[in-house]
């Protein structure tokens, strides 16, 4: 026996007292960490709805509904085909449908998008495609469009004072 079966016995022997004197339960994933992806990954394909409170990674191929309140991730490798509703989506693949992004919808230099897509935010990197109709939806917009609706609310105008204004001189 050498220097080196001695220590590899010992560290053995240590793991294995270790583990029968743990109290500790075997670490699981925690199905409501804030961590926890969802994923299909590369050369799997999956039909139908997904609904998601976490984030969700397609390296794979994805065709229908997919609604996450979390962050979608779509690996250069990743197909989306349908309807997609998120909060925030980054896409190095491809994506084709109605897709709406409340926050920030980034487009990597290999994406390529086509569609219906409206987003809170847009970053585009040079060499992404995205072809269709791209619709800014914005807390400003849906404020103004709010108030519209309001009897005698003027938008795009600044409020009229009853009061006498003073002008300064710049």
């Amino acid at each position: 026996m050498n220097l080196n079966d001695s220590v590899r016995i010992f560290h053995r022997f240590i793991y294995i007292c270790a583990m029968i004197g743990s109290t500790k339960k075997p670490l699981k994933p925690d199905s409501t960490s804030d961590n926890a992806v969802n994923r299909v990954s590369k050369g799997s394909t999956l039909e139908g709805v997904l609904r998601s409170e976490n984030n969700v990674r397609i390296d794979g191929t994805f065709e229908g509904e997919l609604i996450t309140k979390g962050r979608l991730v779509v690996g250069a490798s990743g197909k989306i085909k349908g309807t997609i509703n998120c909060s925030h989506c980054e896409t190095e693949g491809e994506l084709e449908g109605t897709i709406v992004v409340q926050e920030l919808l980034v487009l990597k230099s290999t994406a390529k998008v086509h569609g219906d897509i409206q987003y809170g935010q847009l970053s585009v990197e040079h060499g992404a495609v995205a072809t269709g109709n791209l619709h800014l939806t914005s807390k400003v917009k849906d404020i103004k469009d709010a108030n519209r609706d309001k009897p005698g609310a003027t938008v795009g105008k600044p409020p009229v004072s009853k009061t006498p204004q003073q002008t300064a001189a710049v």
